[in-house]
């Protein structure tokens, strides 16, 4: 797919907090406009890797006018406490290489939330979103003040689940045609963390 360069002086950027997440080998910080360039290219490189166990993506998926919308999107949502987006980056090389969502913020008497996120297939097998997983899991319990976070994924994405033991989640369900994934409703292994749990492995 050709890159058509965004005119950021045209567009009305969105400004995120001024939020960066860090650990020995990456951070992490809210998405810019400046990002969709990079965003593009590490998604395009990994349509066969990313696009089984996401959505369907729409046939702009990779174009500015698409990711202009998403950043819009999570921005509304990031001011009305309903969900938190990140980029991932390499703290060495400033490369971004995946990102982590904070969706379904629950309040009241759930105080939760759920995990989406994704990783450059160049960089699996490396422990990288095992850290992402603890910056992300620091944050929603002590500065989101939620008491449980919730996760999923499909039956046979083992690396998911191995990634999500590791960072203190357990088993706690299956749902039948959970969510609907590159197009059709798939079952999904569910899993939580209460914040005790973290609490206590961290302690």
């Amino acid at each position: 797919m050709v890159w058509q360069a965004l005119k950021f002086s045209s567009l009305k950027k969105p400004s995120f907090p001024a939020i960066e997440l860090s650990a020995e080998r990456i951070y992490m910080r809210p998405p810019m406009i400046e990002d969709a360039k990079s965003w593009a290219e590490v998604r395009g490189r990994n349509i066969s890797h990313i696009q089984p166990f996401d959505p369907k993506w729409p046939d702009d998926a990779l174009t500015p006018d698409l990711f202009l919308r998403r950043i819009s999107r999570q921005f509304y949502e990031w001011q009305h406490d309903r969900a938190r987006a990140f980029l991932i980056f390499d703290t060495h090389t400033h490369a971004l290489i995946g990102g982590m969502n904070i969706n379904n913020i629950c309040r009241g008497a759930a105080q939760y939330a759920s995990l989406g996120f994704w990783i450059d297939e160049d960089c699996q097998g490396q422990g990288l979103m095992r850290e992402a997983l603890a910056l992300t899991l620091k944050y929603c319990f002590e500065d989101l003040k939620l008491h449980r976070v919730h996760a999923s994924c499909l039956p046979h994405n083992e690396r998911s689940k191995k990634t999500l033991h590791a960072a203190g989640f357990k088993k706690e369900g299956f749902a039948e045609k959970y969510l609907q994934i590159n197009g059709l409703w798939e079952d999904h292994v569910l899993f939580g963390l209460p914040k005790e749990n973290w609490v206590q492995q961290n302690s």
